[in-house]
C-alpha cells in the first residue's frame, strides 16, 4: 500500500451534522488529461482567455482540469466528490465510512488534509459579530463621497465592464429584493460551494448585505451599480472548519474561469471548532494557510481580489486574517462616517511585516440592505472591503488597459496616508477620482512649490481657446501637477487656482 501523507489528524471525537468525513485529496500530477494548452476555450471562459492575452499571463497547469480518470477511480473506491480543485490538483471528497480513507492504495494520490465530521452548532448571525441599526441613511452617499465615488459616479464610471465575484455565505432573496431588481440581467451565474448547487438565495443574508454596498439600486446606491456580478456561496455559518477555506480556492477558480476581474471577500479564518486546526499569528504570512496561497494564486492570473481586514481589533486575536495576509491581496479596514478608526477593525502588519490593511473604507454606521426590503446600518469591515470593490471596479472600468498592479498602485498612491502608512489605516482612505487621475493624467508639469489640497485647472491655447478643464484632487502634497496631455503639439497655458495659491504657467507640447 503506498503510504499517504495526512495533514491533519482526525478529532478524538467526532460528530456530524450528516454522519460524513471529509477529506481533501491532493493529486501528484494531470497525467492523460483530455485537455490542452492549445484549446484553452474549453475550460475558461472567452473573457479570462482574452485578459491572459492582454496582460501577457500564462495559462498554465494550473488551469487544466482535475484529471478525469484519478476522480472516476475514487468514486469507484465509494467516495462522494464534492468539489474540486485545479489550482490545488485535488478534490473535496466525503464518505460515511471511517476506514475507507485507510484503504486506499492510489499511486496517484500525494496527500490527504482530513477535516473530520463535526456537527453544526453555531446560530446565524454569531460567525461575523455583526450588528445592525435601523436608521436610515437614504442613498448611502456619504460612504461613496467619502472615496471620491460620486465624482467618479458622475463622469460615468459606475464599474461599466467588469465583473466581480462575491465569495460569502449566502445572498438571502438578491432574487426577490426591490433594492436589487434592476441588477438581476447583470448577474451572470450563481453556484453553491457548500450544498453543491446553484442556489445561493436560499441561505445567510451575509452576502445580501455585501453585495447591496456595491450593487443595489434605489433606496440606496451601491458604489459599482453597473458592473456584473458571479454570487458564489463557500462559506457554512453553521460551522468554522479549515475545510471553508479550500470551498473557497474552489470558488476562487470558478470565478476566474468565469471572466471575474475582482474578487470581493468579506471572510476570513484563524482559528476554527476544532483546535487542531487553528492557525497562529505566525501562519499569518500570506503564503501559509490554503486560502491565502489561493489568494495569491488568483493574484497571479489577473485578479484584484479584496478582502475584509476583519473584525477583530478588540479581542485578543487582534491582527488580520487569513486570506487578509496575503501581500497581494488588497486589504480594506474600517472607519466610521467620520472617518475615524473604527475600533474593531483588525490591526496589520502581516506576520512578514508586510503593509496591512492596504486600505480602508467606511465599515462602522454602514448603509446596507435588509432582508425586508428596508435600509439599515452595520457595523463591519465585511462592508468596508465590498464598498471598496466597487470602487475598484470603477476605476478598472474606466481603465481597462491597465494591469491589475497598476491599479492597485494607484488605489495606494491616492490615499490620505501614503507617505505614512500604518497599522490600523494602512495607507488610508483612497480618492479613487485621484487614482483616476494618476492613471491618466500623464503630462507633468513642475509649479515650483508644495500643494496638498485639490486644484482647479483651466487650459487655453495661447490665443484663448479653452482646451480642458476641472479639478485635480491631491491627498498627499505635490511639486508638480499631472494633466492629460494636450492632443496637438503647441504652447499652452495652463491656470491653477487653489487655497491661498494660484499659477499661470506656460507650457509646450512637442509631438
Amino acid at each position: 500500500m503506498r503510504k499517504m501523507l495526512v495533514l491533519l489528524l482526525l478529532p478524538s471525537v467526532l460528530l456530524g451534522q450528516d454522519g460524513a468525513f471529509r477529506y481533501f485529496i491532493s493529486f501528484t500530477d494531470k497525467a492523460n488529461t483530455t485537455f490542452s494548452f492549445n484549446f484553452p476555450e474549453e475550460y475558461l471562459s472567452p473573457k479570462t482567455i482574452s485578459k491572459r492575452q492582454k496582460f501577457s499571463i500564462a495559462i498554465d497547469s494550473t488551469d487544466l482540469p482535475v484529471s478525469s480518470l484519478y476522480i472516476n477511480d475514487l468514486k469507484s473506491a465509494g467516495f462522494v466528490i464534492e468539489n474540486t480543485s485545479k489550482w490545488f490538483n485535488g478534490v473535496i471528497v466525503s464518505t460515511y465510512d471511517s476506514l475507507l480513507m485507510s484503504s486506499l492504495n492510489y499511486i496517484f494520490i500525494d496527500s490527504v488534509v482530513a477535516f473530520g465530521s463535526w456537527q453544526n452548532t453555531k446560530k446565524i448571525g454569531e460567525k461575523w459579530k455583526l450588528s445592525y441599526d435601523a436608521s436610515d441613511y437614504g442613498l448611502a452617499f456619504n460612504q461613496l463621497q467619502m472615496l471620491g465615488g460620486d465624482v467618479m459616479h458622475s463622469k460615468g464610471f459606475k464599474g461599466n465592464g467588469i465583473t466581480i465575484a462575491v465569495l460569502d455565505a449566502g445572498f438571502y432573496k438578491v432574487d426577490e429584493l426591490d433594492l436589487f431588481s434592476d441588477l438581476q440581467n447583470q448577474i451572470l451565474s450563481t453556484y453553491d460551494f457548500v450544498d453543491g448547487n446553484s442556489n445561493v438565495y436560499d441561505d445567510h443574508t451575509h452576502g445580501m448585505m455585501v453585495l447591496s454596498t456595491m450593487g443595489a439600486k434605489g433606496a440606496m446606491m451601491g458604489t459599482a451599480p453597473d458592473a456584473q456580478y458571479l454570487l458564489l456561496r463557500s462559506e457554512d455559518v453553521f460551522s468554522e472548519n479549515l475545510i471553508e477555506e479550500f470551498m473557497w480556492v474552489c470558488a476562487a477558480e470558478y470565478a476566474d474561469s468565469a471572466g471575474a476581474d475582482i474578487i470581493n471577500s468579506s471572510l476570513g479564518y484563524t482559528t476554527f471548532d476544532d483546535t487542531l486546526q487553528n492557525h497562529t499569528y505566525a501562519d499569518m504570512d500570506g503564503k501559509t494557510t490554503p486560502i491565502s496561497i489561493g489568494a495569491g494564486m488568483a493574484s497571479d492570473k489577473g485578479i484584484i481580489v479584496v478582502n475584509s481586514a476583519g473584525n477583530s481589533g478588540n479581542s485578543s486575536w487582534h491582527y488580520i486574517g487569513a486570506p487578509a495576509d496575503n501581500y497581494d491581496v488588497l486589504t480594506v479596514g474600517a472607519v466610521d462616517e467620520n472617518e475615524e478608526f473604527a475600533s474593531f477593525s483588525s490591526y496589520g502588519p502581516n506576520a512578514s511585516g508586510a503593509e496591512k490593511p492596504n486600505v480602508v473604507a467606511q465599515g462602522k454606521n454602514t448603509v446596507v440592505a435588509n432582508s425586508d426590503n428596508t435600509v439599515i446600518t452595520g457595523n463591519g469591515t465585511s462592508f468596508s472591503s465590498p464598498i471598496t470593490a466597487g470602487m475598484v471596479a470603477c476605476l478598472w472600468g474606466a481603465n481597462p488597459h491597465k494591469s491589475a498592479i497598476s491599479i492597485k498602485d494607484a488605489i495606494y498612491k491616492s490615499a490620505d496616508r501614503y507617505l505614512n502608512p500604518d497599522d490600523q489605516f494602512g495607507y488610508g482612505i483612497p480618492d479613487y477620482y485621484s487614482a483616476y487621475q494618476y492613471l491618466n493624467y500623464d503630462f507633468t508639469i513642475p509649479i515650483n512649490t508644495s500643494i496638498s489640497e485639490d486644484v482647479s485647472y483651466t487650459i487655453y491655447t495661447v490665443d484663448g481657446k479653452l482646451i480642458d478643464s476641472g479639478i485635480l484632487y491631491y491627498n498627499n502634497k505635490q511639486d508638480v501637477i499631472k494633466i492629460i496631455k494636450p492632443k496637438t503639439a503647441g504652447v499652452y497655458i495652463i491656470h491653477l487656482i487653489a487655497a491661498g495659491f494660484e499659477l499661470n504657467k506656460k507650457f509646450i507640447v512637442f509631438e
